[in-house]
């Protein structure tokens, strides 16, 4: 009976297991039909329409080489118009003169000039009268006397379509024929040029075609001035043009589709007809191609679910030879006896759920901290951490709350409990923090509006007693990476108690502050810490360190406002140089928000900052493996500090010169250097540049050749970029400094 059951939920596994693969089957097959199709239709049009495209193009560079010509010969002093019986010398300089432009004119055959002051026509071999001309030049489809029409009146540029032209100076071939004046217009003009090409020409402007299955075709004016024919229709059968690109039609018993190129210059428009059948041959070889792996993937997916199948019937058969008989027999089925197990094991399990429920607290605890610490590394985990210590905390927004609670009291307030549950929208919990005497509460909120409410709430139960309480309150954030912020933001209203009295909710929106005015240029000052960080300098990165303190003491602002410009500081340099931790150590050692918030002094942050910068420069121990790598990485970046001034310098060279792609070379540099090698060597020019500005009155245009740069505007673009400033605004604000100092700038 035993193995009659564990062949029953094997059966069942492996049932539900192929019909998984079946519908996954069928859904990707469906799919990539579907796809597949779409994708290689629109390939097939998208080569028409470039294949056209291709054509269009050549075809005007062809006919604008034509009208340069025609330009040309119309303003070339040496050819004007005469009469032939007066001058009959000039005929031969004409010839002459007409020799290169017919020689050098790789489109067209034959180049003719008409002057119409004695009718006559000139090439480069030979002269005629005009009648003489067209009665020489039998055009299929245009007469003598047309064809001498057009060329008498031709006041703008004339194509005559593809036809076969007998005559002694051409080789019966088919032509195409361009007339074009050279004048402004009849009478006004110098006389007509005529271009002969032959047929020839524009088969080899349609020889690209992949296959032989498509008609291509050159329309002016709806005529079809040159075709290539491969398919048994003709250009009179294509139906009007629409407004779309593509259009399709039905002829002679078959479905086409038509691809047009329209409203291109001098009137011109470009076709191909395909049949609908070829293209539903192509797409179709298309979709076999890429469905013919599929049924590997079946039989494969396949014999692995047998296999999970038979992997998971085996455990489920021993789970169920460990839970009590439900007294039905051995027969009975497996799935409901695990099932009737669990509803045991659950009811006997309260007690444990019941002890566990008990430590909630000590959980909350621990998530309010490391939240504050900002300890988690995205929301999403965050928010799971928050879940399993019973708080909702993925909303909308969040604060920070310090509150000296209940006289008497050192438990935090219960949020979830009266008075607060007239509240709603919102999660939080609170947690004693011994040094401030104080109650640290973490709410999440739905809406701002909450806060307020919830603090003041906080304030009468603290005072209900007859008692002194004090609640402060953060700013209201959203980003959980502000959290560290909204900890002093709340710190910074709870120490203002002793100016803004007690009784009222404090905010931090009504402490005075000149952060906002002051950080831009702390900003400036911090992201110097971090290129000297980069440039792995002690004696520059000490120069920006004490710039920033200089600068800090000079403003004289409260300790809150250094405290969270520290804040900023340190939290940039955690994010750009945590490649530089060395192995086994943590930045957090160096680095807490409640420390800093107990700072007093500039002095007390900036120690803290410069053992953050001490750990962060002097690096760790090379990973396994990885140690030849760095010490190449290493020699780069000697060879860019020695060679940074030479403007030929080339990553892809070092790369090479190390045996090592540029994108592995790039990878490694940044994650040794914490930027790519191009930005190290900017940074590493700008750095020098800073110097030149500051030590000497070179010109900013030869500081930018000294650096490595061709042109100054280049040079000023970057040093723009790393500093915020040109260097003429750097060079002028060292200079301000110096005067309102009385010290050298040591930058």
């Amino acid at each position: 009976m035993k193995q009659a059951g564990k062949t029953t939920v094997f059966i069942r596994y492996a049932l539900s297991y192929t019909a998984v693969v079946l519908t996954l089957f069928l859904s990707i097959a469906g799919y990539l039909y579907v796809r597949t199709g779409e994708h290689a239709r629109r390939n097939l049009i998208d080569g028409q329409i470039n294949r056209l495209t291709r054509i269009a193009s050549q075809h005007e560079s062809y006919i604008s080489a034509m009208l340069n010509t025609a330009e040309q010969i119309g303003l070339s002093p040496h050819i004007e118009p005469f009469r032939y019986d007066l001058e009959p010398w000039k005929a031969y300089d004409l010839q002459l003169q007409l020799v290169p432009y017919t020689s050098t004119n790789t489109f067209c055959d034959q180049v003719y000039l008409y002057f119409p002051e004695d009718e006559r026509i000139y090439s480069s071999s030979a002269s005629m009268t005009l009648d003489m001309f067209t009665r020489m030049m039998a055009y299929e489809l245009v007469s003598p006397e047309q064809l001498s029409a057009l060329i008498r009146g031709a006041d703008r540029l004339t194509i005559l379509p593809s036809q076969r032209v007998e005559s002694s100076l051409m080789d019966g071939s088919r032509a195409v024929t361009f007339l074009t004046p050279l004048g402004a217009g009849p009478g006004t003009g110098k006389g007509t040029l005529l271009f002969l090409i032959k047929d020839s020409v524009y088969r080899s402007l349609f020889s690209d075609a992949i296959d032989q299955n498509t008609n291509t075709y050159i329309f002016q004016d709806g005529q079809a001035l040159a075709s290539s024919e491969d398919l048994p229709i003709s250009w009179e059968e294509l139906p009007a043009p629409d407004e779309g690109e593509i259009s399709t039609f039905r002829r002679r018993g078959e479905d086409w589709t038509l691809v047009s190129l329209k409203d291109r210059n001098w009137g011109l428009s470009y076709a191909a007809v395909l049949r609908n059948a070829d293209i539903s041959a192509a797409v179709g070889k298309e979709i076999l191609s890429n469905l013919s792996i599929l049924p590997v993937f079946v039989i494969l997916c396949l014999g692995l679910a047998l296999l999970m199948a038979r992997r998971h019937a085996v455990p489920i058969q021993a789970l169920t030879g460990l839970l009590p008989a439900d007294g039905r027999g051995g027969g009975t089925d497996e799935i409901t006896r695990i099932s009737s197990g669990i509803r045991q094991l659950t009811t006997r399990n309260r007690e444990l759920t019941t002890r566990l429920e008990g430590a909630l607290p000590m959980q909350r605890h621990d998530f309010i901290f490391r939240f504050i610490k900002g300890r988690y590394a995205s929301r999403s985990e965050a928010a799971a951490a928050g879940r399993l210590a019973g708080l909702e905390i993925d909303r909308a927004c969040y604060a920070v709350i310090l509150c000296s609670g209940a006289e008497g009291s050192d438990h935090p307030f219960e949020l979830n409990r009266p008075p607060f549950d007239s509240l709603t929208g919102y999660s939080g919990a609170g947690t004693e923090l011994v040094a401030l005497r104080a109650q640290l509460y973490l709410v999440f909120m739905d809406e701002p509006g909450t806060l307020p409410a919830l603090a003041g709430i906080m304030l009468r139960e603290g005072e209900a007693g007859g008692g002194r309480c004090v609640t402060a309150v953060s700013a209201v954030h959203s980003d959980f990476e502000d959290a560290p912020g909204a900890y002093l933001e709340a710190a910074a209203a709870y120490d203002n108690r002793f100016a803004m009295g007690t009784h009222q909710v404090l905010a931090y929106q009504d402490v005075s502050s000149s952060v906002p005015d002051i950080l831009p240029q702390a900003q400036k000052l911090t992201l110097s810490i971090s290129q000297a960080l980069a440039l792995e300098s002690r004696e520059l990165l000490d120069t920006r360190i004490n710039d920033l303190l200089h600068f800090l003491k000079n403003t004289h602002m409260s300790p809150f406002a250094f405290r969270m410009i520290y804040n900023s500081v340190i939290n940039m340099l955690l994010h750009t140089h945590a490649s530089g931790v060395p192995s086994g150590a943590s930045t957090r050692d160096f680095y807490d928000i409640f420390s800093l918030s107990s700072c007093q002094s500039i002095d007390d942050l900036d120690e803290m900052l410069r053992k953050l910068c001490d750990l962060l420069l002097s690096g760790g121990e090379k990973a396994e493996g990885s140690a030849a790598e760095e010490d190449e990485i290493d020699q780069a970046v000697r060879y860019m500090e020695e060679h940074y001034s030479d403007p030929e310098i080339s990553m892809t060279a070092i790369a090479d010169s190390f045996e090592l792609s540029t994108t592995r070379f790039s990878l490694s540099f940044k994650e040794r250097k914490g930027m790519p090698p191009l930005e190290y060597l900017t940074l590493l020019r700008v750095e020098r540049a800073k110097d030149l500005l500051a030590g000497t009155e070179t010109p900013i245009r030869d500081i930018s050749v000294q650096v490595g740069y061709y042109d100054a505007g280049s040079f000023i673009r970057r040093f723009k970029q790393v500093t915020g400033e040109t260097p003429m605004q750097y060079r002028r604000g060292h200079e301000n400094g110096k005067k309102e100092t009385g010290e050298e700038d040591v930058s």
